[in-house]
């Protein structure tokens, strides 16, 4: 059994999730307590907000695909207690855990070949199951970038470093 395409992605939703200096955790990593819950001008989303929706659909796209579970937005863990939220560490304990199901639904694809399976998508659409993949591993990319861009505004630290070329 040829999984040589699976695992290439396993690979690359490890690494926009925990892998680079540009990944989700990364990201994150960098937030202070203050700017968790904080809303630059103009902005309607926090940090806090988003990363919430990231782990949301760790669940539901895989819940949907593979588990003939759907999820809904209130139910746990979609939408986990307060105190899960409740620090950047203890949302990224949560996020650690949401990407864990994520990777293990996809990791029992049997072959190459089930790529081209069509799944359901947590809004009733079938997609192939690697559009499916595709999306959550842009969903990680966008986000983290979206979470480093609000915490770069919060921590007024937005500005390119100074380059002695």
């Amino acid at each position: 059994m040829a999984r040589s395409e699976i695992s290439a992605c396993l690979r690359l939703f490890d690494s926009a999730f925990n892998g680079t200096d540009h990944s989700l955790i990364k990201n994150l990593e960098t937030v202070d307590d203050g700017s968790w819950e904080a809303l630059p001008q103009g902005a309607r989303r926090t940090i806090k907000d988003i990363t919430a929706h990231v782990g949301m659909f760790k669940y539901m796209y895989p819940g949907s695909a593979f588990r003939t579970r759907e999820y809904d937005y209130g139910d746990d863990p979609v939408t986990p207690p307060p105190e899960r939220l409740a620090t950047v560490q203890s949302a990224i304990e949560w996020l650690t855990e949401a990407h864990e199901y994520l990777i293990t639904a996809f990791s029992e694809l049997e072959d190459d070949s089930e790529l081209d399976k069509p799944r359901l998508a947590h809004w009733g659409d079938h997609l192939p199951t690697r559009s499916l993949m595709n999306i959550v591993l842009e969903h990680d990319t966008y986000h983290a970038g979206e979470i480093n861009r609000t915490r770069a505004l919060l921590q007024d630290d937005d500005d390119w470093p100074d380059h002695n070329d």
